[in-house]
């Protein structure tokens, strides 16, 4: 079995179920339910994962924004296929949501191009460029400088771990092609 593998509801131990009450219990996503089969290390990040994702600092389009261009750029179709349903739920158009995997030319707020070009320069190069840093200071609140380029680590994290693992799509997405080409 890969190591990948979502732990199916009827393998699981009770801490695990225990653990994944918190996320759909026996519904819980491939992405949990993979990742609970390290008890200890699913308690460790889970909280974490959830501040960045249902109490981010970014009001929901930006959050989703960020995450959609981190999951194309890092080639994550599992991150891609759930965050394209969340981003269109978050207002991004289907053209901003094509811009983003780059099947399209973006046109974005003053705002949302800095975002968009810190996403791809933590992405590149780990950091974000002094220019690109002056100009998102004079826009972003001090959480909201911190907490970017941890929202883009932590999906870079997610893409990697889920793309090693091996973890699956979940229901009908897996049969679901995704806009995975980099820049």
């Amino acid at each position: 079995m890969p190591v990948g593998a979502p732990l199916a509801p009827a393998e699981r131990t009770e801490e695990q179920r225990e653990l994944l009450s918190g996320v759909l219990g026996d519904d819980a996503p491939n992405l949990f339910s993979t990742v609970v089969r390290h008890p200890a290390l699913f308690r460790a990040w889970l909280p974490f994962c959830l501040q960045l994702l249902a109490h981010s600092v970014f009001p929901g389009r930006e959050r989703e924004l960020l995450i959609i261009r981190t999951a194309w750029r890092c080639g994550s179709a599992y991150e891609l296929a759930h965050h394209l349903e969340l981003g269109a739920r978050e207002g991004l158009s289907d053209h901003e949501l094509a811009a983003l995997t780059g099947e399209a030319a973006g046109t974005w707020s003053t705002r949302e191009r800095l975002l968009v070009a810190a996403a791809d320069e933590l992405h590149a190069n780990h950091v974000i460029r002094d220019v690109t840093w002056r100009e998102l200071s004079a826009l972003l609140t001090t959480e909201q400088l911190i907490e970017l380029p941890m929202l883009v680590g932590h999906y870079v994290l997610l893409a990697g771990t889920l793309r090693s693992l091996g973890v699956p799509l979940d229901g009908p997405q897996a049969a679901s092609t995704f806009p995975l080409q980099s820049l």
